[in-house]
């Protein structure tokens, strides 16, 4: 694949693309290759670049290996080249990994729990890709992995490793040191580290752990994929002190969607067969852009398969191997640029994979799915929610979980922020519980005093619960948490009565039924 360096360019529409003016032209240089110009279609919309005074550059971001140059460093010439960091932020580099919206209360209110879901983190690809030996997944990993690495191997073999995992022996507790089929990497394990470090400054200081009854106020949840599990326990090794972190036991949960009791659903699988369908309608009907996935596919897959090889969402996982790895994209021959995947190819998919998102946001029949798919979650977290109400405990519920748990609860509250129907690596939401201090009048309702909100991914996403609106309460924050410099931040509060009537009440509504057996009921 041959350089341009661009002395001087021009962007004749960018209604995709968002350059910051006083960017310096090397950090777009890769998305500016293969001739003095190329069209690129993009749901139906025509970007054109033209380019003057090209000369050839031996320097080529695209093709560099992480032996070449350190993640954080090639994770910074690639966020500036794309609208919404969109492919670079699916990575979610470690390094980048901060608090946010989390823990900023105000004084006249205390914080009584948090319920914490959470996707894994970053993992080899789930098909068989071209030059997986040469992509390097054991990469620069946190210093905080080599202390947890330690850790676990003076544990290994006691009691006490054994009391900590539970019913998940035979699951190695430390990740993978190369790009397994969908098995967590070294950078992916310290990506929840990180995230377990950063909201444990936010919390524990509010959030007092007994440890005389840990496994009443902690309590975690995993589905049993190796990575999921290896994940929770990460977040957990720096979440917690070392010496708390032995102690809590992690549950199995047999769904990726955590539905618990409430799995068999016939209607949520009729119902996802009829979003599928309309999805392979939306690519169906751009076949020039059908026609790049599968040109793409033949190029990036070992074995092409003609389902998987159409299928755009397929095809960003496995490119996401190369690009969170700073691996060079493969080549059938790379003696020929035109066998290699292109840089232009990959951000047409990035951009339609959004437009989609948007289109299926709006699809009647995901809509089912998802508030069928997340009602077993969402009973369980009320169900939480009201023990805090009660008990006062737990006061840590993890659930360690994939992007689809996240979408399908995230669309089921009505949570339309950009991110949760495609959440990345180490993505997390949060339901923060609270208790007033203010005097309420004698005789309301019981847990009248408690309200909660909800944080993705360091932004607060509790206005959009339409649940809500009608009680939406707005303070602002007498505190802040560090990254936000003390400085006073308004923080929105929800009545717990609110999503309680929300899920007894009104969840239905979409199926003209009352209840989750009449819901699941296939339609006549």
């Amino acid at each position: 694949m041959e350089l341009i360096k661009v002395k001087e360019w021009r962007l004749y529409h960018h209604s995709f693309f968002d350059f910051p003016s006083n960017i310096a032209l090397s950090t777009v240089i890769w998305c500016l290759a293969y001739g003095s110009s190329f069209y690129s279609v993009i749901t139906d919309q025509l970007i054109m670049y033209k380019y003057i005074s090209l000369e050839n550059d031996a320097l080529n971001v695209l093709r560099l290996h992480s032996t070449d140059v350190g993640v954080s460093s090639t994770v910074k010439q690639f966020k500036f080249t794309i609208k919404s960091r969109k492919v670079v932020r699916s990575c979610n580099h470690y390094s980048e990994i901060s608090a946010g919206a989390e823990g900023n209360f105000n004084a006249n209110y205390s914080l009584e729990g948090a319920l914490i879901l959470i996707r894994h983190g970053d993992r080899g690809p789930l098909t068989h890709v071209h030059n997986i030996s040469n992509v390097n997944c054991g990469g620069v990993y946190d210093p905080l992995y080599s202390s947890y690495e330690n850790f676990i191997s003076n544990i290994t073999g006691t009691p006490t490793l054994s009391q900590l995992i539970g019913t998940f022996h035979g699951i190695p507790v430390l990740p993978s040191s190369d790009c397994g089929l969908g098995l967590l990497t070294r950078i992916g394990a310290s990506q929840l580290l990180k995230t377990g470090k950063v909201l444990s400054d936010v919390y524990r200081h509010h959030l007092k752990i007994n440890a005389s009854l840990l496994r009443d106020e902690i309590k975690v949840f995993s589905t049993r994929y190796r990575r999921t599990f290896q994940s929770g326990l990460a977040f957990l090794f720096s979440f917690l002190q070392k010496d708390l972190f032995p102690k809590v036991l992690v549950q199995e949960s047999p769904s990726l969607a955590f539905c618990f009791d409430d799995c068999a659903c016939p209607a949520a699988d009729l119902f996802l067969r009829r979003a599928r369908e309309e999805r392979e309608l939306l690519i169906k009907s751009r076949p020039t852009f059908l026609n790049l996935v599968r040109s793409s596919s033949a190029i990036v897959y070992e074995v092409p398969d003609k389902k998987v090889s159409s299928d755009p969402h397929a095809l960003k996982d496995a490119l996401l191997t190369y690009i969170c790895h700073n691996a060079r994209f493969p080549c059938l021959d790379s003696k020929l640029p035109t066998t290699c995947v292109r840089p232009e190819s990959v951000i047409s998919l990035f951009n339609y994979l959004e437009w989609e998102s948007q289109q299926m946001r709006v699809n009647v029949n995901m809509k089912k799915t998802c508030f069928l798919r997340a009602y077993g979650l969402l009973k369980n977290i009320v169900s939480y929610l009201l023990r805090i109400v009660s008990e006062r405990k737990p006061k840590i519920v993890l659930y360690s979980g994939h992007d689809k748990t996240i979408s399908y609860l995230t669309m089921a509250l009505g949570i339309r922020s950009n991110g949760v129907l495609t959440p990345f690596y180490s993505s997390r939401l949060i339901i923060e519980m609270y208790k007033t201090h203010d005097q309420l009048p004698d005789g309301g309702p019981v847990g009248s005093n408690y309200f909660f909100r909800i944080v993705f991914n360091g932004k607060d996403v509790t206005r959009e619960l339409k649940f809500c609106k009608n009680a939406e309460n707005s303070y602002h924050s007498s505190q802040g948490n560090q990254e936000s410099n003390n400085t006073e931040k308004k923080f929105y509060l929800c009545p717990i009565e609110s999503i309680v009537r929300f899920l007894h009440e009104d969840y239905f509504t979409i199926f003209n039924a009352t209840n989750i057996k009449d819901a699941c009921a296939v339609p006549s």
